[in-house]
């Protein structure tokens, strides 16, 4: 069973938060939240920050670039987690197998990233052209750092492509959620599916492209 740090750190109250884009965004979240995604308005998040919507457009030009903002921030959230629970396994093996299997089982228990994942979503997703990128970008802050100081060390092979191999990982997180949701972050197949597929392109050369899932 992959253990670790529990849940994500408490925010601000919106009342000790001086700044008025930050407090928009932990409007947004709230009212993501109770009313979902697609329902929360504009006129809904204003009055939640206790601002006008004028103030809210002059920091967010759109509803989408909230929904962005607020996805940004429970990622960013998550990674941190993921660094600490990271942080305490000893090889990039066991750093790669662990650390996927934490980061997805934790993202799926987050209220928020639930509702990013949903149906309910997929209509906002298609508006933000950004949103593959944005995974992609995400996965590559977390394990890029990681698989380079590993490369240093001479713990993973010279030639890997570090960048690629972040973005081929950003699909394997994918096939995680749906066999994470289905059989549980416990189910020891999770851990023989990283260990037979994804772990030896860290030390053998892999053709990404024909391993990238259809």
């Amino acid at each position: 069973m992959v253990k670790g740090p529990e849940n994500g750190r408490k925010r601000a109250p919106r009342s000790r938060v001086s700044d008025p884009a930050t407090a928009i965004l932990l409007a947004a979240e709230a009212c993501f939240l109770r009313l979902g995604i697609t329902k929360a308005t504009m006129d809904d998040i204003a009055r939640e920050a206790g601002v006008s919507r004028p103030t809210v457009y002059r920091h967010y030009v759109t509803r989408d670039d909230l929904v962005t903002g607020v996805l940004l921030a429970r990622a960013r959230d998550l990674l941190d987690r993921a660094r600490r629970f990271i942080a305490t396994r000893s090889s990039i093996d066991a750093k790669l197998v662990d650390g996927m299997i934490f980061l997805v089982d934790a993202g799926r228990r987050d209220p928020m990233v639930l509702q990013l994942v949903s149906l309910e979503f997929l209509e906002v997703a298609n508006r933000v052209s950004d949103t593959p990128k944005l995974a992609t970008d995400l996965t590559a802050e977390l394990w890029g750092p990681l698989l380079r100081e590993a490369q240093e060390a001479g713990d993973v092979r010279p030639d890997l492509d570090v960048d690629r191999f972040c973005a081929w990982l950003t699909f394997i997180e994918l096939i995680l959620v749906g066999r994470i949701e289905r059989l549980g972050a416990e189910d020891p197949s999770h851990r023989r599916l990283m260990e037979r597929f994804v772990v030896p392109a860290l030390h053998r050369a892999v053709d990404f492209e024909a391993a990238r899932p259809a």
